[in-house]
Formats: C-alpha cells, sequence, structure tokens
C-alpha cells in the first residue's frame, strides 16, 4: 500500500493544495521560504500523536477566522493481499475497492474521517485502524555520530544516544552489553560489527573507498574513530560536518529500515545533504534510491544536485504567491523551465565546463548556406 495523492487545506502558508505523489520518491525542490517545509510538516500531522489545532491555521483563511484547525487528507492505492485482508478487520467496505481516503480535521480521534469512492465510512477502533496504516516518520534533526559513549548512555535510550545505538544495530549488535565484555567473545563480537559497518559505509560514501570504521572499548566507555588511506584513526568530530551528517544520516535509515517491511513506514526528509559537496548529495541520492526499494520518501531540497535527471516526474517545483504555497508537478516542461526561473538557474553560473562537450552553433550552417548560394551563382554565370 502506498500514498498517491495528499490534500493539504489552510496549514500555515499552505492555503489549498493537492498533488500527486511518487510511489518511491517525491522531490520537493523550490527557494528558501517557498513553504517546502510546511508541506512535510503537514503531512507529518497527520499522525496521530502530532500536534494539530488552530495554531497552525493558515492565517490567509476562512478558517483562521472561524477558529478550525487545518486539514490534511491523504489517498492510499496499490492495496496488495495482505493489506486487504488486514483493512477488512474494520470493515467490508475495502472488499472491493482499490483507494480510500483519510481525512484529518482536529487534534482528536474523531477528528478522522474515511472516505472510499467519496462516501464516509464509518469505523469503530479508529486507532487501531491508524496503526495499521504505513508511519509518517519526520526527519529535520539527526543527532551527529558522537566519538564516544559509555554502557549507561547506549542502554538509557535517550534520544541524545540514538544515532550511536543504530551504528551498533546496523553491526549487528542488539544488545550493546555484549561488547563491554572483557572477554574473546565480547572483542570478537566488536571486530565483527566494525568490519560490518565499514562495509556498510563503503558501499554508501564512494569518495573515499578506504574508509574505516572502529569500535574500541575500555571499560564501560566506547570510543567509535574513523581513518581512511591518508589518515590515522580520529574522532568523528575531526571530520568535515557534510561527511558527519551523512553517516549520521545513512546509519538512523538503514537501521530504521532493517528489519521493516515493505512500506511500513513514509519518510519525510528536510533538506538532506544541505551541508554536502555536489559528488556527496549525488552519493546521497542514490542512497535515497535504495531507501525507497522499500519505502515512499518525500525530501525537500533547493539543490539541483539532489534531483535524479533520469526520473523528472518525481519532481515537484514549490512557489509562493500571494495566494500562497504552490505545487507545480510539471517542473520538467520546457526543458526545465520552470524550475529554472524559480531557484534562478541561468547557463552563466554553470562556470565549470567538460573538457568535452556540444556546442550548437547556427552561424557556420548559415555561412556554409551562403557559400552554396555563392557556387551556384559563379557556376551560373560561366
Amino acid at each position: 500500500m502506498i500514498i498517491s495523492r495528499a490534500f493539504i487545506r489552510a496549514y500555515k502558508s499552505v492555503f489549498e493544495l493537492a498533488f500527486p505523489l511518487d510511489p518511491k520518491i517525491t522531490t520537493l525542490i523550490g527557494a528558501n521560504e517557498s513553504g517546502k517545509t510546511n508541506i512535510l510538516r503537514a503531512m507529518h500531522a497527520f499522525s496521530l500523536e502530532a500536534a494539530f489545532d488552530n495554531s497552525l491555521t493558515c492565517q490567509y483563511s476562512d478558517y483562521y477566522y472561524q477558529g478550525k484547525s487545518p486539514e490534511v487528507a491523504v489517498e492510499f492505492s496499490q492495496i496488495s493481499k495482505e493489506n486487504r485482508r488486514n483493512l477488512l478487520r474494520f470493515s467490508d467496505a475495502f472488499k472491493e475497492h482499490e483507494s480510500f481516503l483519510i481525512r484529518k480535521d482536529g487534534p482528536a480521534l474523531e477528528n478522522y474521517h474515511l472516505f472510499i469512492n467519496e462516501a464516509e465510512v464509518p469505523i469503530k477502533e479508529m486507532d487501531k485502524f491508524l496503526q495499521s496504516l504505513p508511519k509518517f516518520l519526520f526527519f529535520d534533526t539527526i543527532p551527529l555520530l558522537k566519538s564516544r559513549a559509555t554502557l549507561q548512555d547506549l542502554m538509557s535510550g535517550s534520544e541524545q544516544f540514538r544515532t550511536e545505538r543504530n551504528l551498533l544495530h546496523i553491526g549487528g549488535l542488539n544488545n550493546p552489553e555484549i561488547i563491554f565484555e572483557d572477554t574473546t567473545r565480547g572483542r570478537r563480537a566488536s571486530e565483527e560489527a566494525s568490519r560490518l559497518i565499514t562495509q556498510q559505509i563503503r558501499r554508501a560514501w564512494s569518495q573515499e573507498p578506504s574508509i574505516e570504521l572502529k569500535l574500541n572499548v575500555n571499560g564501560n566507555i566506547l570510543y567509535i574513530d574513523l581513518s581512511d588511506g591518508t589518515t590515522v584513526f580520529d574522532t568523528p568530530e575531526s571530520r568535515s560536518l557534510g561527511f558527519r551528517w551523512y553517516l549520521s544520516f545513512y546509519i538512523n535509515f538503514i537501521a530504521q529500515t532493517f528489519e521493516a517491511r515493505a512500506n511500513e513506514y513514509f519518510f519525510l526528509i528536510d533538506e538532506p545533504g544541505i551541508h554536502l559537496h555536489p559528488a556527496g548529495q549525488k552519493d546521497l541520492a542514490k542512497i535515497m534510491e535504495d531507501l525507497a526499494m522499500k519505502n515512499q520518501l518525500v525530501y525537500t531540497t533547493h539543490s539541483p544536485f539532489m534531483i535524479n535527471r533520469e526520473h523528472p516526474e518525481r519532481v515537484r517545483l514549490v512557489t509562493k504567491d500571494k495566494d500562497g504555497t504552490r505545487v507545480d508537478s510539471e517542473a520538467y516542461r520546457q526543458n526545465w523551465k520552470p524550475l529554472r526561473s524559480s531557484i534562478g538557474l541561468m547557463l552563466g553560473d554553470l562556470f565549470f565546463f567538460s573538457e568535452k562537450g556540444v556546442v550548437a552553433a547556427e552561424a557556420p550552417a548559415k555561412k556554409f548556406s551562403f557559400m552554396r548560394r555563392a557556387a551556384k551563382i559563379v557556376e551560373s554565370n560561366k
């Protein structure tokens, strides 16, 4: 089951929007302050636990003067056989239909409404019904990987050490206590986890194929070190902010989807790769493709390097005018003219060119035509 369309009304800078979502990746690109983040937050507000009241209402809408909350609706489609079996537990109305829509217009459970073919369908256990749907996960900040963590830090469940816990998770360590054992088993577990994590990082970061991560335990403290072909092992804090963010992002997302079922999550990512070099942004775009093999995701950006040009249909251009935030689902038309105009990208900005290229030159063709006509005149005068 995927989310095929989103509808937003009277949410912050969004007056009213309806736009399609790609089955894998949807890229929201636009200038700063165009409303990209508001779209992500509005979609995340569909979650039961998310804040949703009239403090979020667009001040230019009638809802604001009426004291009403915004409205967010999502359309679900591509219902699998397993999905249908689960949905039939809540209503027989799911027996024959291939899509349905859920609208949220307030903070309480009774503010969720299910529609099938525009007819509202009552659901008795709405909370359990919502839990059976893909879960919205919004990532705007990610805890950056630190150089050390104690066993107590890792076992506490603190958000501050989420990245370090997830690092061990992708290294096959669901129980951190093992590597703190002063035994052969503990040392082997640490070495194997270091090997697995290094393997994952090298796969994702093509700019440094010799990168290596090492886990070292001394007493009750875990030390995390990184090295490459030009440096000895050093702390994550010594690396660039771009690489540190990228590594932290990759660790958290891989861990999140490691054991997840297909389409269990719907990821909302705000400005990924903002600190990355263009080559790093291209690496990140490839990672997005990997993540989208199991779960849908939407991310915002204002960088052309974060666009997969093989899939122009995934791009949504976000702009803002006197009527609020708007979404253009065909930003690729006329050789990306709407996108280029929106973000102010011109040919003159591309001051680095490859050594080889193709330049269309109209003048030589005209010269050739002129010479051909001249030759005919000379021939006729003979």
